[in-house]
């Protein structure tokens, strides 16, 4: 065989276009592919480094006929602890960010909430000293203790040996370090350096909140049983939901629990999108080995005479056929390097670009020996796969008949061009996968348009948000609506600023929270809806409009009347309205009523994509923050200027009212609404690339086919010419044949799409799967590329001087 390889080299050698242009499109689809490896291995693939990760479970509160998922309460999740028959352990979970003092030093940093259990499930124990036992998590706020992590403890603590006997200050309240995990370990979060007891909820809570069944917001962790399956497990816990229905009907009325693998939920969204574009990547590499193995196929028949000679001198059948693989198999393996090259390039590209939180913080993009040892495996596979068809051609040739003919030898004709000869068929093949590529991806394209052009109901535009949290002992109540006060009037005389307010949470940045109300009505509807606590001259700084009634105002102060503003929507599902809604009150618990003093236009608060028109969507309630505080604010200021104000000026301003207060999260309000459709944009770049690719490979492989075929018809196309045939037939001939050959791939690719669109449906935004305008769109584009890859070697045929042809022959 090294003697094959060497001959097969020279050959190359003598043809470095054909050689070029072969490991070229292998090179790419390999490098693809195995780009696309590396990213599902390191997110899907690989296990989570916890103890047995498999079985580790995520339960999630679902609420209503939709199922939607709304979290977990404090009771709930130990009602599902205490009646599962299929979960050997249960913890509470939660995230949080906390200010950490150290001595002088304030600092921000992310932290987890957590029941004992945890460190249990996820088969870890502390490196110094211990985790969390059951008696510091039975009572409120009756154990301040805390675990560090490694990276923590080495750096903002210098290592200390005696770090067990000391304090730190979290949201300015003392905590006792009772141990340090292990180095690496950061939890479930991948990026936590704290972890304190949920019953110590009151750092970010209330601690009233835990004997609240109807406060849900908590994620609750599972191990499952030995030989107990996720579905087994989502049995029982549904089981145990309707008993906590007949048992609580005010607050467990169509309440559920969906079980997911802890991976799958880490991964969210992104999983299914990551799985649809390593199936559409593997396509297009069968496309380039479709393109590929034409060629292949092409060369061995215009070497069929010289393989023949070679077999009537005495060589065998498989000496011959080892000359064409000995090609393949160079080619394949100087392919899969610089796939391998293209790969490790792409993937540097892919990190830099791949938008924040599209991927969970465990995954780190690398090409490994894993993601080698696939891209090894996909040349070998390519190599195969290309080599399968010239190689049976090989065989079934006769050499009397090879060596008779000689040069004058054709595979078909113009007339033959839709005969399923094996070209043809790989034609048809590349085009119906290229079409099934387009249409999942201008499928995801289009539902992106339409998230794009969501009304917002606010104006991003020369806005910036930040957070600061207020310590509980420093802020009681009162103490934080003087502070927002005094916070917003510093803001409004900072230098650039047209606006600012303040408020609990602010749109699309992931911190709504939702709660019950009744109205005034006189029935019993008990409707959830969206809290918002806001200063003066919210609507106003985000350009919200004021539709009927009021703003609020400084006297809406605590002592005041409780008063309220609602969205549109919500005053058209309560009170059928907006007109209808001013003056009209809304009961928050017992004693508890507020009046409606305003309507705003309808804004975007959670997402893009849930209809907040509807009339079953939860209404977004506004709150003066002076009559309900948070101590988790979040600032915004509009900038009378063309940049936006920086960090710097916005804790300068923070710092003149009390310098231990960090601000974080500082972002524009147009990068957080960007967020909302970053993972979509990134995916759909990925996907449209692809398929781009495989279209001009598609193209590529169909001019090649004409090409080859014109080539080898040249005297067949003379005789016709010679005979009278008008130049427009014959054109028209090869034109019709060729199309022939695409019209067969389309319908197939419609096909194609059509089970691609059903596979993306889940991520498709106001778009059906089998959209006609998208699939009618892609149907053209590929019609159009393809007639002209046909038409450009038929043109060249129909100009073809019959004499020269006849007398060469």
């Amino acid at each position: 065989m090294r003697l094959d390889l060497l001959v097969a080299a020279r050959m190359l050698a003598r043809r470095p276009g054909y050689a070029v242009s072969v490991i070229l499109t292998l090179a790419i689809g390999i490098g693809a592919s195995t780009l696309m490896f590396a990213l599902l291995d390191v997110a899907t693939l690989r296990s989570l480094p916890f103890k047995d990760p498999d079985g580790l479970v995520a339960l999630l509160g679902v609420s209503g006929p939709q199922r939607d998922v709304r979290g977990g309460s404090f009771p709930e999740i130990h009602d599902w602890a205490r009646m599962t028959r299929t979960l050997d352990d249960v913890a509470i979970y939660d995230e949080a960010s906390l200010n950490l003092r150290v001595g002088d030093e304030a600092l921000r940093v992310e932290a987890e909430m957590v029941s004992p259990a945890y460190f249990r499930l996820l088969g870890v124990t502390a490196a110094l000293g211990r985790t969390f036992l059951p008696a510091e998590d039975r009572t409120p706020d009756a154990k301040p203790v805390v675990l560090i992590s490694d990276r923590l403890w080495r750096g903002r603590l210098g290592g200390d040996p005696a770090v067990l006997q000391r304090h730190v200050f979290l949201n300015d309240r003392q905590f006792a370090i009772v141990g340090v995990m292990p180095d690496g370990f950061s939890g479930i979060s991948f990026d936590s350096d704290i972890w304190f007891p949920s019953m110590m909820v009151s750092l970010t809570s209330t601690a009233a909140t835990v004997q609240n069944r109807g406060n849900r917001w908590l994620t609750a962790l599972g191990r499952l049983k030995p030989d107990t399956s996720l579905e087994q497990a989502q049995q029982d816990l549904t089981r145990v939901a309707a008993i906590l229905e007949r048992e609580h009907p005010d607050f467990q009325r169509e309440r559920g629990v969906q079980v997911t693998g802890l991976q799958a939920w880490m991964l969210g969204a992104t999983g299914p999108l990551l799985s649809a574009l390593f199936g559409s990547v593997l396509l297009f590499l069968l496309i380039a080995c479709a393109n590929v193995a034409s060629l292949q196929l092409a060369r061995t028949i215009s070497r069929g005479r010289e393989l023949a000679v070679r077999i009537a001198l005495g060589a065998s059948q498989w000496h011959a056929i080892r000359s064409v693989l000995a090609e393949t198999v160079l080619l394949s393996s100087i392919a899969g390097a610089a796939g391998a090259l293209l790969a490790a390039w792409g993937l540097a590209g892919v990190a830099a670009l791949m938008p924040t939180d599209s991927l969970p913080t465990y995954v780190r993009l690398t090409l490994d020996v894993r993601a080698l040892l696939f891209a090894a495996a996909a040349s070998v596979l390519s190599g195969a796969l290309v080599a399968i068809l010239p190689a049976v051609k090989s065989r079934q040739r006769d050499v009397n008949s090879a060596i008779k003919d000689g040069a004058r030898t054709i595979e078909g004709g113009i007339g033959t061009l839709r005969r399923p000869a094996p070209q043809q068929l790989l034609v048809i093949g590349q085009i119906a996968l290229a079409m099934t590529l387009l249409a999942g991806a201008a499928l995801l394209v289009r539902s992106l348009e339409r998230q794009l052009a969501v009304d917002l109901g606010f104006d991003p535009r020369g806005v910036t948000v930040a957070r600061l949290t207020l310590p509980a002992t420093a802020y009681p109540p009162a103490e934080r609506s003087l502070f927002v006060d005094r916070l917003v009037q510093a803001l409004r005389a900072a230098p650039q600023v047209a606006e600012a307010s303040v408020s609990s949470d602010l749109p699309l940045t992931g911190t709504a929270a939702a709660s019950i109300l009744t109205t005034d009505a006189g029935d019993d509807r008990r409707i959830r809806y969206y809290r918002h606590f806001v200063a003066p001259g919210y609507f106003q700084t985000l350009g919200v409009a004021l539709i009927h009634g009021r703003d609020f105002a400084r006297t809406d102060a605590a002592q005041a009347p409780l008063v309220a503003m609602i969205n549109s929507a919500g005053a058209r599902r309560l009170w059928g309205s907006p007109e209808a809604a001013v003056g009209r009150r809304i009961h928050m618990g017992p004693g508890i009523t507020v009046e409606i003093i305003g309507v705003v236009a309808d804004a975007r608060y959670r997402d893009l994509t849930t209809n907040i028109t509807a009339g079953t969507a939860e209404p977004d309630v506004f709150f003066p923050f002076a009559q309900r505080t948070d101590r988790d604010i979040e600032i915004a200021v509009r900038s009378s200027a063309s940049a936006p104000i920086t960090i710097g000026a916005l804790q300068q301003v923070v710092s003149t009212l009390d310098s231990g207060l960090p601000v974080y999260a500082v972002q524009p309000l147009t990068g957080a609404v960007a967020q909302q459709t970053a993972t979509a944009r990134f995916f759909s770049v990925l996907l449209s690339s692809f398929s781009l690719g495989a279209l001009l490979l598609s193209a590529l492989g169909l001019y090649g086919l004409i090409s080859y075929v014109v080539g080898s018809s040249r005297r067949d196309i003379a005789v016709r010419l010679a005979l009278g045939a008008a130049t427009g037939r014959v054109l028209l001939l090869i034109v019709r044949n060729g199309m022939a050959l695409v019209g067969i791939g389309v319908i197939a690719g419609l096909i194609g799409g059509i089970a691609a669109g059903r596979l993306l449906e889940a991520q498709l935004f106001q778009t059906a799967s089998s959209d006609p305008v998208v699939l009618g769109s892609v149907a053209s584009l590929l019609l159009v590329i393809t007639c002209l890859a046909t038409a450009i070697p038929a043109r060249r045929a129909s100009r073809i001087d019959p004499h020269t042809v006849l007398r060469g022959e």
